[in-house]
């Protein structure tokens, strides 16, 4: 009989520990919450039957110029999306065919749209969060994405520049100016 009192207190003392020792966690709501995880750049969400993924801002360091904007559709449904996407100033609005995506990224080569999708009037600083609001029929829905910058060297070819007049590089220099007066005078 002692031999079942002691089997009989282990048990119990089993029983008691292992609900302390993290074990019990594993059946908690917070370890056991499904998380969605969107690999790569950008933010992403669902307006009706299409998924938006890599929503993204990118703008040169001190923000001075336009921002060029990225996304890709995807639709789910059974029958032709119209998506409308507003950020600032800007509204961009595409027919997407059921079962396939748009993307929005002129240097990809998945690309369904050579042209930039610029937004001029982007009152945000680097780093800062941006609405951006997705529309699909009756269905809205505001998805926050970064503004990002040519900080980092892969994001460089993708700031938008200035019309070619504007650009600095097609602008002579003091310099060269000087050089060539120098030149002048010299003979």
């Amino acid at each position: 009989m002692k031999r079942h009192n002691r089997a009989a207190l282990a048990v119990a003392a089993l029983a008691l520990v292992i609900p302390v020792s993290g074990c019990a966690s594993l059946l908690s709501p917070h370890q056991t919450a499904e998380y969605h995880y969107n690999g790569g750049d950008g933010a992403s969400g669902s307006v009706g039957d299409v998924d938006v993924r890599g929503l993204l801002l990118i703008t040169d360091q001190e923000a001075s110029g336009p921002a060029q904007l990225f996304f890709t559709l995807i639709n789910k449904g059974d029958s032709t999306a119209k998506v409308s996407i507003e950020v600032g100033d800007t509204t961009v609005s595409e027919s997407v065919k059921a079962g396939d995506t748009f993307v929005q990224d002129p240097k990809s080569p998945e690309t369904s749209s050579k042209e930039v999708v610029t937004v001029d009037s982007l009152k945000a600083e680097p780093g800062d969060l941006v609405d951006v609001t997705v529309e699909n029929g009756s269905d809205e829905k505001v998805i926050e994405t970064q503004l990002l910058t040519d900080a980092l060297p892969y994001y460089e070819e993708y700031v938008p520049s200035e019309s070619p007049s504007e650009s600095p590089s097609d602008m002579p220099s003091e310099d060269a100016g000087a050089a060539e007066g120098a030149a002048t005078a010299n003979g």
